[in-house]
This record gives C-alpha cells, sequence and structure tokens, in this order.
C-alpha cells in the first residue's frame, strides 16, 4: 500500500513542497512527485521503506496521455495483461494506465482488487478520482479556500491537514454522533471541509465544480439461480478459494486473524489449504484475555477463544498458532498514535490493544500480509433470519412453515422468534419501538458525551430511531451491511505504522455480488442460520468450528487492562479539562467520577461494561482528540509520527 496525495489550485502555479508536507503527514518514506501542469501536483509514498513486491512507479504518464497516481491491488491483473497483449511482470499502475486508455472510466466495471487513484486529464483538464467496489483503499478529498484556491486530496485525513488553508477545524456533529455510537452521516469526517470518497463511488473534478457518483452496491448484483442446493456449495467455493487466493500474492508467509468464529477460520483454513502445496505457512493470531482474566463476559458470549482458534490451527499443518494478549501496553498512548495516522478518535480504545499485539507480531516476523474475515457477516456468514419476512410478504407460507420448522427443530430460532422475524414487517415502525423491551428505561449511559451536547444534537431520540430502528426486509438489512463498514482509513493504519497490508477476502467484489445475489433462504438450508458458510466450509473446518452458535466477545479483559491504566488516565484527563472545546464535547466530570469510583464487580453486566468501558474509553479516546486539535487548548500534545 501506498499513500497518495495531490492538488489542483485551479489556474495559479503550483509547487510541490504543499504535495511533500501532505505526503509526510501520512508516510515517512520517499515520496515521488510529478506536476503534469503548472497548477496540479501529483505524488505518492509507499508505506514500507523498501517495498519489493509492490514496487511500482508513481505514475504513468507520457505515451498515454495520463497522469495517475495509485494505490492500488489488481486481483484480474493476470487477465487484464492477457487481454492487452501486454509482456508479463508491468507493474498494477501501468496495467492501469492501459486500462485507462481504452476504457476511461468504464475501466471500474472491469477492475477487481483494493484501489484508489487519481488521474489528470491534460486534454481535457480534468481530475478523475475513484475508490474500490468495497472500500479496501482509502481516499479523502476537500474544497479549499482563502490563499490558493483549489481541490485537494490525500489518502487519509491527515495529509489534507498539512495543508494551511484546511487546517484542523473539527467537524462538531460529527464528533457528538461519534460519541452516540450513531453511524456518520454522508461523506463527513471529523474535520470540517474534509471529506471521504465512499466506496463504489467516483469523482470527477472540473474547473466547473465536483461530480460525485456511485457506480457498484452490491444490492444491484444480478440474481443467480441453480436447480440444487449443491450448486451454489461449488460456486461459492470456486468464487472464495478465488478471493482468498488473490490475496495470498508474493512468496513468503502470511498472517491471518483467527478468532473462534466461523469468517476468520474460514478464511485462515482457505489459505492454508491453498499455500501448503507451496511449503507456504499461515501464521495466525489470536487475541486471548490477560492472564489474570476471570472468565468474566457479557450473557450469552464467551472471552477466550484460544482453545477455540487452536482447533481450526491443529487442523492444518502449515499453521503455526500464536496467542497473544494486551497485557503491558498502554491504552492512552495506543489510542493517541491511532488517531494522529487516521485522523480519527479510536472507536473501541480496548480493542486496540489486541490489534495492535497482533500487528506488532506480524511485523516482527516479517509478515507484509495479513488475512482477516471482518466483513463476513455482510457476506459469507449473513444469518439469513430476516428473509423470513421476505416469504411471508410474498406470501409463501407452506415454504416459510417449512424453513421455521427445520429451524426450530436445528435450535437455530423459536415459533416466537420466527413469528418476529416473519411478521415485522407488518407492525409500523413506532408501534413497534414503543413496545420493545430495551427502550423501557434507554439513556445514553453508554457514551461520555456532554449532555448539553445531547440535547442541542438530540442524541438520545437519533439512537432509538437507529438502533430500535428495526429493518424488516433482506435488501434493507444487506444494504445497511454493506453501507456501514468502510475499512479504508483502518488498512491504511497498519500500513503506516506496521507496514501490514490487511487483507479481507469476505469483502471481495465477487463475494458480494454472490451473497446478494442468491435466494436469501440458502442462508438456512437444513435448518440453520448462516447455512452457506457451514455448508461450503463442510470437511475443511472441524465440525464443533461449523456447529458453534455462540458469540465471542471482545476485549473480554477490558476491566483488566482500563484499570491497570488508571494512573494514565488520571493524568490525560487533566490535559483534557485544560481544552475548552473537549470540556464542551464531553462530559469531563463523569470521566472524572467513572476513574474515580472503579467497580469492584459486575463486569459482566451490560451496565457496568457501558459505562466504565464503553463511556470512559472512548470519551477518553474522543477528549484527547479533541484537545489536540482544539486551537484554544494548552499546547502539550506532541503529533506522533506516522510510522514511528
Amino acid at each position: 500500500m501506498r499513500a497518495i496525495a495531490g492538488f489542483w489550485s485551479f489556474g495559479k502555479s503550483a509547487g510541490p513542497d504543499y504535495c511533500a508536507s501532505m505526503l509526510r503527514a501520512m508516510s515517512q518514506n520517499r515520496a515521488d512527485i510529478l506536476q503534469p501542469a503548472s497548477d496540479v501536483v501529483l505524488g505518492s509514498s509507499d508505506y514500507r521503506p523498501d517495498p519489493q513486491m509492490d514496487a511500482r512507479p508513481a505514475s504513468s504518464p507520457a505515451a498515454l496521455n495520463a497522469f495517475f497516481v495509485a494505490d492500488l491491488r489488481i486481483d484480474n491483473h493476470d487477465a487484464l495483461v492477457r487481454d492487452f497483449g501486454l509482456t508479463p511482470g508491468v507493474s498494477d499502475d501501468e496495467l492501469l494506465a492501459h486500462a485507462w486508455a481504452r476504457w476511461q472510466w468504464n475501466l471500474l466495471d472491469r477492475l477487481i482488487g483494493g484501489f484508489a487513484f487519481v488521474c489528470w486529464d491534460p486534454q481535457s483538464r480534468t481530475l478523475f478520482a475513484a475508490r474500490d467496489h468495497t472500500g479496501e483503499r482509502p481516499l479523502h478529498f476537500t474544497r479549499y479556500s482563502g490563499p490558493g484556491n483549489g481541490f485537494a486530496f490525500a489518502s487519509t485525513p491527515p495529509g489534507l491537514c498539512a495543508l494551511p488553508s484546511v487546517g484542523h477545524r473539527l467537524n462538531l456533529p460529527h464528533m457528538a454522533h461519534f460519541l452516540a455510537a450513531l453511524s456518520a452521516s454522508g461523506t463527513d469526517t471529523f474535520f470540517e471541509g474534509i471529506e471521504v470518497l465512499p466506496p463504489g463511488h467516483w469523482m470527477k473534478v472540473s474547473a466547473s465544480g465536483i461530480e460525485v457518483r456511485r457506480y457498484w452496491h452490491p444490492i444491484d448484483a444480478p440474481a443467480i439461480r441453480y436447480r440444487n442446493d449443491d450448486d451454489y456449495i461449488e460456486d461459492f467455493r470456486e468464487r472464495f478459494d478465488g478471493a482468498v487466493g488473490a490475496r495470498l500474492a508474493g512468496d513468503g508467509d502470511v498472517a491471518s486473524q483467527l478468532s473462534g468464529g466461523l469468517d476468520s477460520s474460514s478464511v485462515t483454513a482457505t489459505a492454508a489449504r491453498l499455500l501448503a502445496p507451496e511449503g507456504r505457512q499461515v501464521v495466525s493470531f489470536t487475541s486471548v484475555p490477560v492472564p489474570a482474566y476471570d472468565g468474566s463476559a457479557l450473557f450469552g458470549r464467551f472471552g477466550d477463544e484460544g482453545a477455540m482458534a487452536a482447533e481450526v490451527a491443529v487442523f492444518y499443518p502449515n499453521i503455526q498458532h500464536i496467542r497473544v494478549d494486551a497485557a503491558g501496553r498502554d491504552i492512552v498512548s495506543s489510542a493517541s498514535l491511532d488517531a494522529s495516522r487516521s485522523g480519527q478518535p479510536t472507536f473501541n480504545p480496548t480493542n486496540r490493544l489486541w490489534i495492535d499485539a497482533i500487528l506488532d507480531g506480524a511485523r516482527e516476523r516479517g509478515l507484509s500480509v495479513l488475512l482477516q474475515g471482518t466483513c463476513g457477516n455482510a457476506t459469507i456468514s449473513f444469518g439469513g433470519l430476516i428473509g423470513l419476512s421476505d416469504l411471508a410478504r410474498k406470501g409463501r407460507w407452506f415454504r416459510l412453515f417449512q424453513v421455521v420448522r427445520t429451524l426450530r427443530a436445528g435450535g437455530h430460532t423459536s415459533w416466537r422468534g420466527a413469528a418476529g422475524w416473519s411478521t415485522g414487517w407488518l407492525v409500523p415502525q413506532l408501534l413497534r419501538r414503543l413496545y420493545h423491551p430495551g427502550l423501557r428505561d434507554f439513556n445514553l449511559d453508554f457514551s461520555a458525551v456532554h449532555p448539553r451536547l445531547a440535547s442541542e444534537y438530540r442524541l438520545r431520540e437519533k439512537a432509538i430511531e437507529e438502533f430500535y430502528g428495526v429493518e424488516t426486509t433482506t435488501e434493507s438489512v444487506r444494504r445497511s451491511l454493506y453501507e456501514y463498514y468502510d475499512p479504508g482509513v483502518y488498512n491504511a493504519v497498519a500500513a503506516a505504522g506496521w507496514q501490514v497490508e490487511q487483507r479481507d477476502p469476505t469483502q471481495d467484489k465477487r463475494i458480494f455480488e454472490f451473497c446478494f445475489g442468491i435466494p436469501v433462504e440458502q442462508y438456512l438450508v437444513g435448518g440453520q442460520g448462516r447455512s452457506l458458510i457451514r455448508r461450503a466450509m463442510q470437511g475443511r473446518l472441524p465440525e464443533s468450528t461449523l456447529r458453534r452458535t455462540t458469540r465471542g466477545l471482545q476485549a473480554a479483559d477490558w476491566y483488566l487492562t482500563v484499570a491497570a491504566a488508571r494512573p494514565q488516565l488520571y493524568a490525560e484527563l487533566a490535559r483534557i479539562e485544560r481544552s475548552p472545546l473537549a470540556s464542551r464535547i464531553v462530559d469531563t466530570a463523569r470521566l472524572r467520577k467513572l476513574i474515580d469510583t472503579w467497580p469492584t464487580s459486575g463486569y459482566d453486566t451490560s451496565e457496568v461494561s457501558d459505562a466504565w468501558h464503553l463511556a470512559l474509553t472512548r470519551g477518553m479516546a474522543a477528549g484527547s482528540f479533541i484537545a489536540q486539535h482544539d486551537p484554544d487548548a494548552p499546547r502539550e500534545y506532541p503529533t506522533e509520527k506516522p510510522g514511528a
């Protein structure tokens, strides 16, 4: 991966210095800068100091009359090389330039992989930018004013904040929504004037304005219909093997995140099976609680996935299994460094600790690729129970009865639960919320947002609408699952800080199109939820993994890691309290009270977890971020260098 950046000053001469500053804010390695016009500057910088397999030129101009900067991995590289009649060994950048010469922006229909690129067309004097279908690579932009009016882009917000005309003006509504765990709105970021280009979108910039359009959404995937259930499994296996295989490029071993769940287990097992003939290994990392953990977990969840992950590891001789924990890690410095690299406060600081531990383990072993299964809930392990509402809506009563009966026999739902899934669409949303048990005493105890700000932005009402505005159709659920998660910045942070590229086969465009295109009943075949992946991985995963219905709990040892950090939390809170802006947005008095009154029990209850885990750690992360960018706060927040 690499950081990309550039700007167009709209007729005013520009030099490369600003672009170099933008790239330095994201990567500490050498910058390749290109100036195709007097008022246009483009640049890139590899996250790895000495890239090998990803060594490519920063742009591919000249003969093809277009100038590019790109952060990309083209998974159908070989097929395109053959199609163009090119010599094997051409870089992805060169391949992108040839694709542009043949198809212009229609190339987006033909590329598969992770990419963010910007193309300057000197003839039409336009910039064209695009992100990949599912958001593997990030891209942000701004329309700035003041001296040197124009347009600028960068992989992550810190690159744009480096421009004097942009700066660090915080977006207060966005921060308030973050503290209330509400979904982001549109293209907003934590900084005023800085926007994110969403996954599956392109953007065209000209002197007359900016046009942003969506070019792909998995909800539009063509229907896939087969005669037999087994045909779906055969098709899925072929696609999934292809998606995993495309992310194994290179000669060495790869790393993976391995929990006790179906998604990461399926990714790890498939990678091991594909790598075995080459004599390559998968080094799988499992996050486990610190040694003092007592087994506490929220109801229906388990906190230690080490033994369950080990069952998958022993299934394949070429999986090396490593357990990591967060012992000795500083939650304050971890969140601070993450924020400086990402340009946003850390949403789950306790999760960040074990993520850091896994990335440290991969880097120490010289592993540059980390496989994940983060997007599996939206694709390969989609639950499918919402499909009961579709059967009821279409009047397929006999089929509905058959499916429910088999699900009930398998212990995957009850008659009452099935009735709820089947008839939810008949009950008006307002009435559903009125009688929902979770609304009886709903409050914002899980949030450290200041009460005045919560009232000003109606955060409680918005939280009720989002958390209890239950989706009632398969299409609406799938749409929200795809649109909710944008991993681009997280991938850039891993690349900048650890020189590790995170790759998720469950996020592959081909997997999305298959999983959204098949009948929802395929996720319920055999009377079991998440049936597609359970059937597809039969014989490829242990039976214990395939049968498991309980879910793990990330950072179940939070009460130990946060308690150990109380001295650092006190010191950081003192700095936060000296920021007028942070004290206006975050309820600092409540944060201090939470640190003062540390509980001695009840860690497995939602009441304790909401306050001392979610509100405290997220509130501290937000407060630190705000204070760092508050112009009226004392200057005691040194900016961490990316990659330091």
